[in-house]
């Protein structure tokens, strides 16, 4: 199977690793960024890693997995689509709920799986990531309908071979958005508030938080055609519940750094939807600003 990465940081690093040893494996790499990579390649927990670069032109590509961040997706439309063939399928591991529109939009539906990764815990530092995630991530993805096609199976028997965490979901769209709704809960509220998962971890005030978001999320799932329950919401309070230590969210990191955050694509998407629907979310508009306000007084440090 030959299989092609985009991205290389905390989420795709890990899983190239794994591709690397079982299948026809390349990445694809902007020109901007092929020289610096030529000299420093990629170190997965401690160890240097000299993935080979894809050619351009390729037309038989079977499997392209985009690991960028969602700032990055627009500018990497063209360097996807010159890997693109017919038969050729993209699966967007980006957080949030637009990247499989913006790739139907580009090169057809037919191209898309929807899926999406949680259960990682990896940090990356220039050229060097570490992962924490002993498997590595789990993958969810399936067909848009919830029907295993055999591209799917193939997928699939890929990632047993590589040792990938994943699950087929008969449900990916309800799971998808409700990944995006603990992402606007736990990434938006901590980067403005500067929580570690332990700080939000017993913390009644943050928890109280969660659940009056989750009343803007439900609502505009609701009007989107997506039914999230007060199970879901119990989730996400499980999830934050379990978390232990001073690792912090991907958003805080971001913002500490002085990096551009994906906001607009947690409370900003949130946000904009409302507004499709006349849908009042005075918290995700209230996040969305906060967090604006935040990368724009780190230009200035």
């Amino acid at each position: 199977m030959k299989v092609r990465l985009l991205g290389l940081g905390a989420v795709g690093a890990p899983i190239a690793v794994r591709l690397s040893a079982c299948c026809d494996f390349a990445i694809l790499l902007t020109p901007d960024r092929y020289e610096r990579y030529s000299a420093e390649g990629c170190t997965v927990n401690g160890r240097r890693y000299d993935f080979p670069v894809a050619e351009a032109g390729e037309d038989d590509v079977d499997l392209i997995i985009v690991a960028c961040k969602n700032n990055d997706l627009s500018s990497a439309l063209d360097l996807i689509e010159s890997h693109t063939g017919h038969d050729t399928v993209l699966m967007s591991l980006l957080n949030g709920i637009d990247s499989e529109r913006v790739l139907g939009e580009r090169f057809g539906s037919e191209h898309v799986i929807y899926s999406f990764i949680t259960n990682l815990s990896s940090v990356r530092q220039g050229r060097s990531i570490d992962c924490f995630s002993p498997r590595g991530g789990l993958i969810r993805f399936n067909e848009k309908d919830g029907q295993p096609s055999s591209r799917v199976k193939r997928i699939a028997s890929l990632f047993d071979r590589a040792g990938i965490w994943y699950e087929i979901s008969d449900s990916i769209i309800h799971d998808i958005w409700w990944k995006f709704g603990f992402n606007i809960c736990i990434n938006s509220l901590s980067a403005i508030m500067g929580l570690d998962y332990g700080q939000m971890n017993g913390n009644e005030a943050f928890y109280r938080l969660v659940r009056m978001l989750w009343r803007e999320i439900r609502t505009v799932a609701a009007a989107e055609g997506v039914c999230l329950t007060a199970d879901d919401e119990q989730q996400c309070l499980s999830v934050i519940a379990a978390m232990a230590g001073p690792g912090k969210t991907s958003m805080l990191q971001d913002v500490e750094a002085g990096r551009a955050t994906e906001n607009r694509y947690f409370a900003g998407s949130l946000s904009s939807l409302g507004k499709k629907h006349s849908i009042p979310t005075p918290l995700s508009d209230f996040l969305l600003i906060e967090v604006e306000a935040k990368e724009h007084a780190a230009e200035y440090e």
